[in-house]
Order: C-alpha cells, then sequence, then structure tokens
C-alpha cells in the first residue's frame, strides 16, 4: 500500500496489476491497471479510471503518486495512460503530460461509446513539471492557447458576455449553444481536430484574461496546402491592436511551421473592422461571394480575402 496525505493506493486482492485508489474514508474513488510494462523500449502503459472526475486537485494527488512509484523503477521512462475523454484533463496537463492522441469509441459506458484520450509523459518532464506542455503562442501584448475542454468555462462565459455583439457576425445560436456541456462538447471536437491536423482553435489572452478566439480551419496539405481563419473579440477589448496581433501570430506561425502557403478569410460585406483587421495583416480582396453563409437568420453576402505565402 502506498499511503499519502489525501488518498492510499493498495493492490486489489487476487489480481497482479490492478490497483484501487482509496479516500481518507477508505471509499475506492478510482481504480488504475497497468495493460503492459515494456522493459525493452522502457515504457509502460496503464488504463485509468476515476470516479470523482469534478475533484482535479484528488485527481492530481493521485496521478502523482501513480507517477513517483512506477519512475521509482528506473527501468520505466515513458507512461502511456489511457484515460475515459470525460476525465479532468486539467490534472494530467498540471503535471506535465501530453494529450497524445484519441481512442474513438473505444469505450462502452453507461450505454454508449465514448473515446479515451492518450496521455503521455516521461520521467523527465515529470521531474520538471513546473512547465505545462500546451501549445501556446506567446506575442507582445496578447498570448495565444490551443483551447482544450478544460477552457468551457471560460468560454461559456464570453459568448454569454458577448451574446448581442456576435449575433451579427456569426450563425444564429440555439438557446443550448449557452451551456457548460455544449461549449465542451465543442471544445472537445476542436481538440480531436487540433490532434488530426486539420483545425487549430485558439484562444487570445490578454495576460490571463479570455479576450477572444482564432481557429484555422479546413486544413489541407498536399498541392493545396491551404485553410480558412476566423476570429472574434471580446466587445470591451476592440479597437486596441489586440485582433490584429493575435492573428499576426496564428499566420506567423501557420506560415512558418505549419508551411501553408495559402490563407482565406470571409467577413460580411458592411463589417469593416474585420476588413480593417485582415488588410493590415496582409490580406488582399479576392471578390464577393454572394450568399455565402447563413447569418442571424439570413443568407449574406460576404467578401472574401486571401493571403499567400512568400516567404518561399
Amino acid at each position: 500500500m502506498v499511503k499519502e496525505k489525501n488518498i492510499s493506493i493498495e493492490l486489489s486482492k487476487g489480481t497482479a496489476n490492478e490497483y484501487m485508489i482509496k479516500d481518507l474514508a477508505g471509499i475506492t474513488i478510482g481504480r488504475f491497471v497497468i495493460l503492459e510494462m515494456d522493459k525493452v523500449n522502457r515504457n509502460c502503459t496503464i488504463r485509468m479510471k476515476f470516479y470523482r472526475e469534478e475533484n482535479s486537485a484528488l485527481l492530481k494527488e493521485a496521478l502523482a503518486i501513480i507517477l513517483r512509484t512506477v519512475f521509482k523503477n528506473k527501468e520505466v521512462y515513458k507512461i502511456n495512460m489511457l484515460a475515459i475523454e470525460t476525465i479532468n484533463t486539467k490534472a494530467f496537463l498540471d503535471l506535465g503530460f501530453q494529450l497524445e492522441g484519441i481512442l474513438e469509441d473505444n469505450i462502452f459506458s453507461n450505454g454508449i461509446y465514448k473515446s479515451e484520450f492518450i496521455f503521455g509523459i516521461t520521467a523527465l518532464v515529470f521531474k520538471n513539471f513546473g512547465t505545462i506542455n500546451v501549445f501556446s503562442i506567446k506575442g507582445a501584448r496578447v498570448n495565444l492557447k490551443v483551447l482544450t475542454p478544460e477552457n468551457s468555462e471560460e468560454v461559456l462565459n464570453y459568448y454569454i458576455r458577448n451574446k448581442e455583439h456576435l449575433k451579427n457576425f456569426e450563425p444564429s445560436r440555439e438557446e443550448s449553444f449557452y451551456s457548460l456541456e455544449v461549449q465542451r462538447n465543442i471544445l472537445m471536437e476542436n481538440y480531436k481536430q487540433f490532434l488530426n491536423g486539420t483545425s487549430l482553435n485558439l484562444g487570445i489572452y490578454k495576460e490571463n484574461t479570455f479576450i477572444g478566439k482564432v481557429q484555422l480551419s479546413n486544413i489541407v496539405y498536399g498541392v493545396f496546402r491551404s485553410a480558412f481563419v476566423g476570429y472574434s473579440i471580446d466587445e470591451s477589448y476592440q479597437g486596441k491592436g489586440y485582433m490584429k496581433e493575435g492573428l499576426k501570430l496564428l499566420l506567423d506561425y501557420a506560415f512558418e511551421e505549419m508551411e501553408l502557403h495559402r490563407i482565406e478569410a470571409s467577413t460580411l460585406v458592411d463589417n469593416m473592422k474585420s476588413q480593417g483587421v485582415l488588410k493590415a495583416c496582409g490580406f488582399k480582396e479576392l471578390g464577393v461571394n454572394k450568399e455565402y453563409l447563413f447569418i442571424n437568420g439570413a443568407w449574406r453576402d460576404h467578401i472574401t480575402f486571401y493571403r499567400i505565402h512568400t516567404g518561399g
């Protein structure tokens, strides 16, 4: 048995590789199974179940105990951990785990199929786990950070706060859109697309405040090497250059690191502010797309802009 401040871990009776996680009252709050111990490649694969998904601190403590115990054996350098998609990902990221993949419809739970996340961490990263491995791009005044399901509350608050502001520029929303569950599901799907390389959904942060979004979608490589970009910003942060800086940061990354060739964007014909942002970021006007998107209850004309990478 391993016992620490708030929890203990002990081997399940009659098993050689399944462990119970218990709280101070002796109640089982989770389990994990060592699926494989690969001594040749010095890695270990674990499937984790945790029954108090809302308690990030308790999950983080359990994960830390598991990592310390497994890494104590110098034969293991890398741990791969499988966990159901509804698990609190913040606890993993705070310890230095990378979300490395998703196994679609891999678990049958409560009558429905759910996906599993694949988290990975090395002994070296865990030793220096103060650095959180979340994809981000740093700028002079704003930072961009990939949005995960853990950001669902701040994204929801953003949409509620800007409901009237954004309704003239974005598709009509059902009331269910303004719920934590729907936002979490949207961010889950966005993060799957990020891992698959087809989309990059980023939050714009002023210091630690979420002030907007910028997203590359429909990313295609091969002979096309292009994507579409879309964005929005909090009404109270308009006109201060934050959106322009955020878009430039993304464009630099898209052209230099992702090696894209062409990026396209479209705005409503009367959205002069958005057109000004695009022109300031080097976009050129392509023309008018008639009845291009269904916005605020009607098919609206848009002006399409494009930018081509000229760096080779």
